[in-house]
């Protein structure tokens, strides 16, 4: 279990103020933000064969904070933060969803708001990558064209996942992606598509002047091991255009020599600075 640091505990407790949102850094950093936890009876749906029957994984779910001197940007928005409010979390066949801190409360022990957010940018639009979208209406989002397309279609926006995620998101500011996207304009933060594991699946490069590139991988891979062996969920949307935008993806890790996150992978997620603390 990753350590939960005292400020949580100060904030619970009101001692910590709310006060003005904190200034933009001189440079950038990256916080690693708790959007809840998964655990699978069952890895089997991991790989197209039975290669991981009867195994079992407990995955992560980030968001990540990107504050850069010209805004701020989330990465992917965790499972809703009313998942914190069910003791049990939720479960299902093979699954089980939990959430210990919510991700507005770990803005404001930064002294942020969602309405501070500049860019909220979405590797997917499954709901452990989407789920507090409702919070950032203000924010502008920055998406595939694909995945807008289909996340909000009339269809999509009336069911109740949509209402209860992501559907105020239908008017906010939108950058709609094709290829890849420069959400700062100076290079540093850079989202990348990558269909497969749906058909407007993107990637994110973030280069740190202390810490070097960073590729956050969405849900290109799952799990460590999954990246190794090359294995492919059954559940991706097109199996040719995964294994596809994995080379493209392995060629600009390489190029960039960057250090490859893999967001599901608990212990990738383990091994960045633990909240409040960052990368920079």
């Amino acid at each position: 279990m990753r350590p939960v640091l005292l400020a949580f505990i100060f904030f619970s407790a009101g001692l910590l103020p709310a006060g003005e949102p904190k200034a933009a850094p001189a440079k950038i950093q990256l916080y690693a933000l708790d959007g809840g936890t998964l655990s699978l009876s069952d890895m089997k749906p991991l790989a197209q064969d039975d290669s991981y029957a009867d195994r079992t994984i407990k995955m992560a779910i980030p968001a990540f904070l990107i504050r850069h001197p010209k805004g701020d940007l989330l990465w992917d928005l965790g499972m809703p933060d009313t998942l914190v409010d069910q003791p049990d979390g939720f479960k299902g066949p093979g699954y089980h969803y939990w959430m210990e801190h919510k991700i507005e409360d770990q803005l404001k022990l930064l002294e942020l708001s969602p309405a501070d957010i500049e860019y909220v940018a979405v590797s997917h639009g499954h709901s452990d990558h989407i789920g507090n979208g409702n919070l950032f209406k203000t924010s502008t989002l920055v998406i595939h064209h694909k995945e807008h397309a289909d996340l909000f279609s009339a269809e999509k926006l009336a069911t109740p996942e949509a209402q209860n995620t992501y559907a105020a998101l239908k008017d906010a500011e939108t950058i709609l992606v094709k290829e890849q996207y420069d959400i700062f304009g100076d290079g540093s933060v850079v989202v990348y598509a990558t269909p497969g594991h749906t058909d407007g699946h993107m990637v994110l490069l973030v280069h740190l002047p202390k810490s070097g590139n960073l590729l956050l991988t969405g849900d290109l891979y799952t799990h460590a091991e999954g990246r190794t062996r090359k294995t492919i969920p059954v559940f991706n949307r097109n199996a040719e255009a995964t294994a596809t935008s994995r080379a493209r993806f392995e060629a600009l890790a390489e190029k960039a020599q960057a250090r490859v996150v893999i967001q599901h992978d608990i212990k990738h997620f383990e091994a960045l600075p633990g909240f409040p603390n960052f990368l920079d």
